[in-house]
């Protein structure tokens, strides 16, 4: 099976530098291009089905996709809630770089030196959030890495019982590392951009990354 995982289309909070996690602004104007465009750039590409993340970002994109690719009267669009972003707590809505400030200074001590948060490991990032998140309510990497497996084996066992084997997977930037985390991908690689494709091949019960954040246009 092939898995294309794209991040969706730039949003109003990408634009102004906030933190979305589960809350939700619409895309911009070059969101809704950059899917666009990458729908017609996947015009002669199999695409047998999208599944989604329920937050309206996404949805967007995919609808956006599937209307470009001219493909839009035979795929299907099936929304999955456990394949949104991580939940952010109190940190929802306020600007990113107040979080990344107060990130650096509560990592613990072997990553304050650290120049690239992109380099700390994606689980202890988490973690930390969770931990300095003054709602107390932003998800742990145990929370979260169990909702994205649970969210992708359902996806997996509905396209193999459908016959798919060509998928398209919207969701967000850190969910998509946390994916590729999780399918056991070491290799280094840039921050998942909008409208981007990561690349994922499934067979015999294993998930190989073969390409991560390509920009398609």
């Amino acid at each position: 099976m092939n898995i294309y995982l794209v991040r969706h289309g730039k949003t109003i909070f990408n634009t102004q530098g906030k933190v979305q996690g589960w809350s939700d602004t619409p895309l911009t104007s070059k969101g809704c291009a950059g899917a666009k465009t990458l729908g017609e750039a996947l015009a002669n590409e199999p695409i047998d089905h999208i599944y989604t993340s329920d937050s309206g970002r996404a949805r967007e994109t995919a609808h956006l996709i599937r209307l470009h690719s001219r493909n839009d009267q035979q795929i299907n669009i099936q929304v999955n809630k456990a394949l949104r972003e991580l939940y952010f707590g109190g940190f929802e809505g306020g600007y990113n770089i107040a979080m990344l400030e107060a990130l650096k200074r509560g990592l613990p001590d072997q990553y304050k030196d650290i120049h690239m948060l992109w380099d700390v490991p994606l689980d202890i990032v988490v973690d930390t959030i969770a931990a300095i998140d003054s709602s107390q309510q932003a998800e742990h990497w145990e929370q979260y890495s169990k909702r994205i497996q649970e969210g992708m084996n359902e996806v997996i066992q509905d396209a193999q019982a459908q016959g798919f084997n060509n998928i398209y997977i919207v969701s967000h930037g850190l969910t998509i590392r946390a994916m590729i985390r999780l399918f056991g991908y070491s290799g280094s690689y840039d921050d998942i951009e909008n409208c981007s494709v990561t690349y994922v091949t499934y067979e015999n019960n294993q998930f190989l990354v073969q390409h991560v954040n390509e920009v398609k246009y």
